[in-house]
């Protein structure tokens, strides 16, 4: 039956709710529309009369080939326009976006062509809110992350340096203890069914143990924070391809990778803790990537560095990607290194324009 049956208000806006989560239950939806549980079921009834709706799972969604696990956040970034003065206020730009590591990820995967469920919580908030809109305007399939009643929305502030680097960051991230092995049991047949799973340190320890324990597949891990890098060790003989910048190399080897030739030290020291394969990128210095066998740097090219936040996410997002395409070690890592300085040029933390195309035509000019 095609959907060309009239629709009211209150039936459009259930409706919308249940493509950005086909497992919400009537009594979700009667929560976010205020409504009792008899009238959700009435208008679910008529959307089923209608043709917009077929069955009790209301969508059947496509199999997707990656999960994402990991966080979304609400964004606050206050990039300086000179050298931050702790003391005073400081001249610069003010801006406000849906970001989060996992997030990051699993959009820049979209817009490399990749399909991928992207597995979070998120707050019953305007945030919550503005999250849903965001992934429904950019293809992101949000099957399986589930909007908490009575919880905020993770948010993340944080002061760049006129260089991009980051100065200060302050996060409210503990809606991500509900990111638990009870959370993901549920589930557990999208997540096995992906050929790769995509990680970051927002998750506890426990969930991250527990995924080893019950997907089988190549894990791809990015790293966040020094604290919560910690959180990795471990699994470490267990992920597949670790993404971590200098700093947080630091937390899990005790080495200042801030050279090519601390990177390839630091490097080492984690394929000697399992890690199968690796990217290490350098503020101002550049990127490592390799594994055992084969390491490559590819020096920083010269290009605006504006926001090194959600540099690591389009890196692992290619590396996915690659990985699937089954691309040459040489590809693999200028494609990598490409999306990462792609992105360290945007303001925002998910480069816009980014795509195949445009990763193939920059890498050209960068190495």
């Amino acid at each position: 039956m095609s959907e060309n049956k009239s629709i009211t208000q209150r039936e459009l806006q259930i409706l919308n709710w249940i493509k950005q989560n086909p497992l919400i239950s009537q009594a979700e939806l009667a929560k976010l529309a205020n409504i009792s549980r008899s009238s959700a079921a009435v208008h679910i009834s008529n959307l089923m009369k209608k043709g917009y709706l077929r069955g009790k799972g209301y969508i059947i969604s496509p199999k997707n080939s990656v999960a994402i696990i990991g966080g979304i956040n609400f964004d606050i970034l206050g990039a300086a326009e000179r050298k931050i003065n702790p003391k005073t206020s400081n001249p610069g730009r003010i801006r406000h976006a849906i970001g989060g590591l996992g997030r990051n990820i699993a959009l820049n995967l979209v817009k490399l062509g990749v399909p991928n469920y992207f597995i979070t919580v998120y707050g019953n908030d305007a945030e919550g809110e503005m999250f849903k809109q965001d992934a429904l305007k950019n293809g992101m399939d949000i099957t399986y992350a589930k909007q908490l009643f009575n919880a905020h929305t993770s948010n993340y502030l944080y002061l760049n340096e006129a260089s991009g680097e980051r100065f200060v960051g302050l996060d409210d991230m503990k809606i991500f203890d509900k990111l638990t092995p009870e959370f993901l049991t549920t589930r557990l047949t999208p997540v096995q069914n992906s050929e790769i799973v995509g990680v970051d340190a927002n998750l506890p320890e426990e969930t991250l143990k527990w995924l080893t324990q019950n997907y089988s597949g190549p894990i791809f891990a990015k790293a966040v924070s020094l604290n919560k890098t910690l959180r990795f060790m471990p699994i470490l003989d267990k992920i597949d391809t670790l993404v971590i910048n200098s700093i947080e190399v630091l937390t899990l080897t005790g080495i200042t990778a801030n050279d090519e030739r601390s990177a390839r030290y630091s490097a080492e020291k984690l394929f000697d803790l399992g890690i199968k394969n690796l990217l290490i990128y350098i503020d101002e210095k550049g990127v490592l990537y390799g594994n055992r066998s084969q390491l490559s740097f590819l020096p920083e090219p010269a290009t605006a560095i504006n926001n090194t936040n959600g540099c690591g996410a389009a890196a692992t997002a290619s590396l996915i990607q690659s990985r699937l395409q089954h691309l040459s070690f040489e590809e693999t890592a200028k494609n990598a290194a490409t999306a990462l300085y792609l992105t360290a040029g945007s303001y925002d933390p998910v480069n816009d324009e980014l795509s195949i195309e445009l990763i193939n035509e920059t890498k050209r000019t960068f190495y």
